[in-house]
């Protein structure tokens, strides 16, 4: 709940500025349980292909020789002189155990499976969480990229990420010109509306015999809200982090609020605004959050 402004926000002046928006979580990982692929055999090794393949070149020639020698010998064994079959027997054996062997080897051949042919690994089922459900209603990233888009379009270069530094960088600026009572140093970064109500500030403190004493300025700043209205662009962004910010006697120094507390939590919001296009951005209000001090009135 913002409990203090200064400046305008435009058509948002009078609303809650955005806060940034959690971050989605990281889809998890699949559990150690999921089904492994099986795995491919392994290849044989380089040496034995090539030997395999020598020796399928001589399959052919082998086989022909050994059916010419059993031929040879049965028709020897037939037709030739008698006692000559049983010295005839041992090449008879030799010729059928070569035939047999080089039957062997081709069947073996035309069994093994070919290159890329043999088991397919199959990959682990994968479940995909389910897709979360849209509405009508577009969320705050949804609303913020649509606003982003529309700067882009006079700005195609409108990075909000590198933009957090310059807003961190005019924080701290505008917080030491209030604490010096010296607004003049931030006139050229402000716009006219929040400069007037800035030097008021710093005149009414002053009346008062008082000051700010700020230090130990210690922020990050995130785009929140972007959008474009009448032909100027708006860019809100949350700060937080931590600060002293204190209120002194402008001649004692003594504190005005109580003893010495240190660093108070940062909870703020800067709006930017200029003109639609290539244009330098003017501060145009700052919003505080609960615990913050609430602004001199």
């Amino acid at each position: 709940m913002t409990v203090g402004i200064l400046g305008s926000r435009g058509l948002r002046s009078h609303s809650v500025p955005a806060r940034p928006v959690p971050r989605r979580p990281q889809p998890a990982s699949l559990p150690a349980s999921a089904p492994r692929a099986p795995r491919a055999p392994p290849a044989p090794p380089a040496r034995r292909l090539e030997g395999w393949r020598r020796l399928e070149g001589w399959l052919g020639p082998l086989a022909g020789v050994a059916a010419g020698w059993l031929i040879a010998t049965v028709l020897v064994g037939a037709f030739g002189r008698e006692g000559t079959g049983p010295a005839l027997l041992p090449q008879s054996l030799l010729g059928g155990a070569i035939f047999v062997f080089v039957m062997l080897l081709r069947r073996h051949r035309l069994e093994r499976p070919r290159p890329g042919g043999g088991a397919v690994a199959v990959p682990a089922q994968v479940v995909e969480p389910p897709a979360p459900a849209t509405t009508g209603d577009p969320g705050g990233d949804s609303i913020l990229d649509a606003g982003i888009q529309d700067i882009r379009r006079m700005d195609a270069r409108f990075d909000p990420t590198r933009f957090t530094g310059y807003v961190e960088m005019v924080f701290r600026a505008t917080q030491n010109a209030r604490a010096k009572g010296d607004v003049e140093a931030v006139r050229d970064r402000v716009t006219p509306e929040l400069y007037g109500e800035l030097r008021a500030q710093a005149e009414r403190l002053s009346v008062l015999g008082q000051a700010r004493r700020v230090d130990q300025i210690d922020v990050r700043a995130e785009v929140t809200e972007a959008w474009h209205e009448e032909g100027r662009d708006y860019v809100t962004a949350y700060i937080a982090g931590s600060m002293r910010d204190d209120t002194v006697d402008a001649s004692t120094g003594a504190l005005v609020d109580g003893p010495e507390t240190g660093p108070k939590n940062v909870d703020a919001f800067y709006t930017f605004t200029r003109p639609a296009g290539l244009h330098p951005w003017m501060l145009s209000a700052i919003q505080t959050s609960d615990g913050m001090p609430a602004l001199p009135s």
